[in-house]
């Protein structure tokens, strides 16, 4: 149960480190700072109805979803950034610190130490998804009313997306030094963002780009995952909304179906 004893060192280095602090410190000034943002901007959209002689329930309903949308793209982009940089050196700066020519001599195989280090930062960063989430979701439900029917379900795409780069940047410490391996994750990252771009840019019959785009988000499945959650953050009946259809939100951001199977197993 070696691994056990790593991830509880990998934590309590973190709060050694008042990694916990400084995160909870800076996500707080964020929500304070969205949630004024979002009470300014609601407020005045309603006012201008009621002056108009209009009722504001639904286009409230309608911002929400679109706040909902960039929220939750900004907790991906938040997330995949922190993991990152956080763990570019999890693996790598371990060896090249000397700190691993300690442990490993002791009663503990190298997969033990891997596993345990990676797990550590998972439960860090898998708990940092889930509240900032759910705390971005819960401002804008208070202010529009608004609440993913399957808001969990999208969450959890945000987590599968985060373990994904955690396992990458896992692989690539092990063989690659730590500013070669930052240099992967962000390149990879990018890539799978521009191959979305790209696919939803070309026509389908160009065959040969959409399979290109398709083996760089084999490679790196992040934009896959958010994709799929786009899906779970729209109304479960989306089509019976005047104005909303289908098709207006199958865009480069959002999609209109569920993650593709593949892409899906490969991440898990």
């Amino acid at each position: 149960m070696g691994w056990l004893l790593i991830t509880r060192f990998t934590l309590q280095e973190a709060i050694r480190r008042r990694l916990f602090l400084t995160m909870a410190i800076l996500t707080l000034l964020m929500l304070v700072l969205f949630g004024l943002l979002i009470h300014a901007a609601i407020d005045r959209m309603q006012a201008n109805h009621v002056a108009n002689g209009t009722d504001p329930t639904l286009p409230t309903i309608y911002a929400g979803i679109a706040i909902t949308i960039l929220a939750m793209w900004l907790v991906y982009l938040v997330i995949s950034t922190m993991t990152i940089f956080l763990t570019i050196s999890m693996i790598s700066g371990e060896i090249e610190a000397g700190t691993f020519v300690l442990i490993v001599p002791k009663p503990l195989r190298r997969a033990e130490i891997i596993f345990g280090k990676w797990l550590g930062y998972a439960l860090i960063l898998g708990l940092y998804t889930l509240l900032l989430s759910l705390a971005f979701m819960g401002i804008i439900y208070w202010f529009t009313g608004y609440w993913p029917t399957y808001a969990f379900a999208a969450i959890g795409m945000l987590e599968i997306s985060m373990l994904v780069l955690l396992g990458l940047i896992t692989l690539c410490g092990a063989f690659v030094p730590t500013a070669a391996n930052g240099a992967i994750a962000v390149m990879l990252f990018m890539g799978a963002f521009i191959s979305s771009i790209v696919q939803f840019a070309i026509p389908a019959q160009d065959y040969m780009v959409q399979n290109i785009t398709a083996v760089i988000s084999l490679i790196m499945p992040t934009d896959a995952m958010w994709h799929g959650a786009s899906y779970y953050l729209f109304p479960a009946a989306i089509g019976v909304l005047q104005n909303f259809s289908v098709s207006s939100v199958n865009t480069p951001f959002t999609a209109t179906h569920l993650a593709p199977t593949p892409h899906l197993g490969y991440s898990l």
